[in-house]
């Protein structure tokens, strides 16, 4: 079958070769390598299709802007309530001063995130009575549905009502995973990083700070998909644990939430194959590399710096932070898109030991304070304000 170039694929779309990649990144179109091993080639009819597609206007992307004042996000740059994220990570925040000063807008002292025995207990048992094949996704939204369920005061959405519910429930989410390695103490011992940390890993260096860094810079992104979920739940008035249910159905996709798992297996094949093997494998099987290119970061992911900053500077597994290196050193030599969140998450969970699905457990827990956060501006708008209209196209 005949096949063309990316510099094809580019002047028939009207787009640089650049963008090319970027839509490869994201789905829209699929890649094959050439028989040099080096370049890549595209099916022309799928190139056509999706030129027809854009130039159309049909059912594909849809833009939909909703006006916030929580965060900003612009082409390699973020910023929480006005305040960059890099100035954010530098101040050296805990994720849950971070959650605070997206509720209300201003840094205070954290309150702490504390959850009643009933609550912790329901959530437990919730997630204890999947079976062994659930995912985490799966064990958050059951221990989400039994902590609503058993709430006399579910539907409070007042601005002190959510916050509260939200602070116990997540608590009670984290505290209901089974501890892997050695737990915090002393002022540490509450900390939600710290608490996290150690039922994600049996690492014992301590090094949940790098975490914490993770969970800040993912604390909110705008209206990314899960979020939107979470503010059509708000508009109907459904009350928080509602309200997170929704996102949390959002975030199980594998282009969302669990993103990230692709990562940690591009890492963990490249530990015993080696970078190229890995890279080229991936490509064959997918027709992608994860972990690059965004819809907004199309230069660069300020997350993505930030996090494998931490990472590197961290005393987690030397071998494991040099494999990281190395592939995404290749991975730069050969496409030429930025990278995003998806690539550091993967690299901290592969370089911390963690599962696979673990970076989807820490996208889900650090997205929760900007849920949060979205759904009480939401309860501030006019209630049920989304209401799309469908336009027929025959196929």
């Amino acid at each position: 079958m005949h096949r063309i170039s990316a510099t094809d694929a580019a002047a028939r779309l009207g787009v640089k070769r650049e963008t090319v990649y970027a839509y490869v990144s994201r789905g829209l179109l699929h890649s094959e390598r050439a028989v040099d091993g080096k370049s890549s080639t595209f099916d022309p009819a799928e190139v056509d299709r999706l030129r027809r597609g854009r130039n159309e206007r049909r059912p594909g992307r849809l833009e939909v802007a909703v006006a916030s004042g929580i965060t900003e996000v612009t082409d390699g740059f973020v910023a929480y309530r006005g305040r960059p994220l890099d100035e954010v990570v530098a101040a050296g925040h805990a994720y849950e001063t971070v959650a605070e000063l997206l509720w209300s807008g201003e840094i205070t002292e954290p309150v702490p995130w504390t959850t009643g025995p009933a609550v912790a207990a329901t959530v437990r048992r919730a997630a204890d009575a999947l079976p062994e094949h659930a995912t985490p996704t799966d064990r958050m939204m059951a221990g989400v549905v039994a902590a609503g369920a058993t709430d006399p005061f579910r539907d409070d959405r007042t601005p002190e009502g959510v916050t509260t519910t939200s602070r116990a429930l997540v608590r009670a989410i984290v505290d209901s995973l089974p501890v892997l390695g050695p737990e915090a103490d002393g002022e540490d011992i509450d900390r939600l990083a710290a608490r996290l940390w150690c039922r994600l890993t049996p690492d014992a260096s301590g090094s949940w700070p790098v975490l914490e860094r993770a969970m800040v810079v993912l604390a909110d992104h705008g209206m990314a998909t899960s979020t939107l979920a979470a503010r059509l739940a708000a508009s109907t008035r459904a009350g928080p644990h509602a309200v997170l249910l929704a996102a949390l159905g959002a975030v199980a996709g594998p282009l969302h939430g669990g993103a990230s798992r692709a990562v940690h297996q591009l890492f963990a094949d490249a530990e015993w194959a080696g970078p190229d093997a890995a890279i080229a494998e991936v490509m064959r099987r997918d027709g992608r590399v994860p972990g690059v290119g965004h819809f907004i970061h199309r230069t660069s992911d300020p997350r993505h710096e930030l996090v494998l900053e931490a990472l590197a500077d961290s005393e987690l597994d030397p071998g494991r932070l040099d494999v990281v290196a190395e592939v995404a050193a290749r991975i730069a030599d050969r496409i030429p898109v930025a990278p995003n969140i998806d690539l550091a998450l993967g690299a901290l969970t592969y370089v911390a030991g963690m599962d696979a699905d673990a970076g989807e457990v820490v996208f889900a827990i650090s997205r929760t304070a900007g849920w949060v956060a979205h759904a009480l501006e939401e309860y501030d708008e006019a209630p049920v304000r989304f209401r799309p209209v469908g336009r027929y196209v025959s196929r």
